[in-house]
């Protein structure tokens, strides 16, 4: 990146591919995905079933295509999935599953992201006609709108332990999986382990062009494969862009350094404007900082300094590293920050 590039940080998603991904990309074999004849695509799918311990996975467009084939494949119509308030899932994907899965999302309000057996056991037991039935818990990992907090191997295992006593699938909506497991030193494989259906994104943070994984049993493959299918995603010589997957997936040690980087990027901001920043350390790749009526017109200012972030949600603006961000960027970040900060009018400053 010049020097005169803006340092971008509005999200993990806008890094370009890598030479290397480019290469894979232009050699790799492909053939009709719908026959189930791309030996790229296939390849791809094998090592994600590996990778999270599962006996299958589907390549699909993105992570709320892989989200919704998980829902659409295990809950039946006019039940609901439990899901923690601030989640993905609730925030910005209520409307697929309401309008195409027919599914109702119940908002759990957790802690950073994480809720226990306690705060959903009265839905998982609820046996009432004249209410939805719990068809599905669902926890994301890492938590984006907490600032990539991430799920404790023990805590995910006591939610699993309930939600098979119950009955009720346990999905993982791991867009950032990888994030989580390097920061928490578990492997996919042991979340694969607590969880009926696994996701993760290729173009969060790993640097794929496009492309999710729905981990899952043979059997639910099958299924979602259909659902793909319905929702108008048959793919064909798909192997052109499952090869940087493939490449992606070689990067997973590497999400250290952006946990490093955000790390940096924490620690500066909170020494030019302690009011801010948020108390915690991130733990992954996202910085938040909780700053209500200013955050809109600190964005901007940011822009005018040449650093892009997002407002995520009304008065939260996020700030994620990612491999195209260097400890120079970070840099520029925090400098332009108190000099965007200084230039607010008094109404939007904290006193």
């Amino acid at each position: 990146m010049s020097d005169s590039a803006p340092v971008d940080l509005r999200s993990d998603t806008v890094t370009v591919p890598t030479e290397r991904m480019r290469e894979a990309m232009a050699s790799a074999q492909v053939g009709d995905d719908f026959y189930g004849e791309d030996p790229t695509v296939r390849a791809l799918e094998e090592r994600a079933a590996a990778l999270t311990g599962t006996e299958a996975a589907l390549f699909v467009v993105s992570g709320t295509m892989a989200n919704l084939a998980a829902v659409m494949a295990l809950v039946p119509p006019g039940h609901e999935v439990l899901a923690e308030a601030d989640s993905d899932l609730v925030r910005w994907e209520s409307h697929s599953t309401s309008g195409l899965a027919g599914v109702q999302l119940a908002p759990i309000h957790g802690i950073r992201g994480v809720f226990g057996p306690a705060d959903v056991a009265d839905l998982l037991a609820r046996d009432d006609w004249r209410a939805p039935r719990t068809g599905m818990v669902a926890v994301e990992n890492t938590h984006g709108a907490s600032g990539g907090a991430l799920w404790d191997l023990a805590d995910l295992r006591e939610l699993s332990t309930a939600c098979r006593a119950a009955g009720v699938p346990l999905h993982c909506d791991g867009a950032r999986l990888f994030n989580a497991c390097v920061a928490g030193g578990y492997s996919a494989a042991d979340v694969g382990a607590l969880c009926d259906t696994v996701t993760f994104s290729l173009y969060k943070g790993l640097g794929a062009p496009m492309g999710s994984l729905l981990c899952c049993t043979a059997e639910v493959r099958v299924c979602a494969a259909e659902i793909r299918r319905r929702l108008g995603a048959t793919l064909r010589q798909v192997g052109v862009v499952a090869a940087a997957g493939s490449i992606a997936l070689d990067g997973i040690d590497d999400l250290a350094a952006d946990h490093r980087r955000a790390a940096e990027l924490g620690r500066g901001l909170r020494e030019v404007l302690p009011a801010w920043a948020a108390p915690d350390p991130p733990r992954t790749n996202i910085v938040t900082m909780p700053i209500g009526r200013a955050a809109a017109p600190f964005v901007a200012a940011l822009a005018e300094h040449g650093v892009l972030v997002t407002e995520v949600v009304p008065g939260l603006v996020r700030f994620v590293t990612h491999r195209d961000v260097s400890d120079a960027g970070v840099e520029r970040a925090v400098t332009a920050a108190a000099h965007a900060a200084s230039t607010l009018t008094e109404a939007v400053v904290p006193a």
